[in-house]
């Protein structure tokens, strides 16, 4: 059976255009109600954003790849690193 992986329910998060620092994606996230806060800019944001909509990995690598006019081949091992240390520290949840 292959993963699927999600945001965890316990993380709130927010990123919008008017929290964007310039033209850098970003997006604030914590796990409630005592979690540190955390900031994924650039590329981390685009792959949140990916995990928003949960997925294999290959589809979150997919819809982060179209969100960014990226090769899913050239940035798969990048998110498939950023989506083990979300899952470590607890912000996503791998299913």
């Amino acid at each position: 059976m292959t993963a699927r992986y999600r945001i965890a329910d316990d993380v709130a998060w927010v990123s919008e255009d008017g929290l964007d620092v310039g033209d850098v994606p970003t997006a604030y996230l914590a796990r409630v109600p005592r979690g540190m806060p955390i900031m994924l800019e650039g590329s981390g944001c685009v792959v949140w954003l990916a995990l928003a909509e949960g997925g294999t990995l290959e589809e979150v690598t997919a819809a982060a790849a179209a969100m960014s006019d990226a090769d899913p081949d050239q940035i798969s091992a990048d998110v498939a690193d950023l989506v083990d240390q979300l899952v470590v520290i607890g912000v996503v949840r791998e299913d």
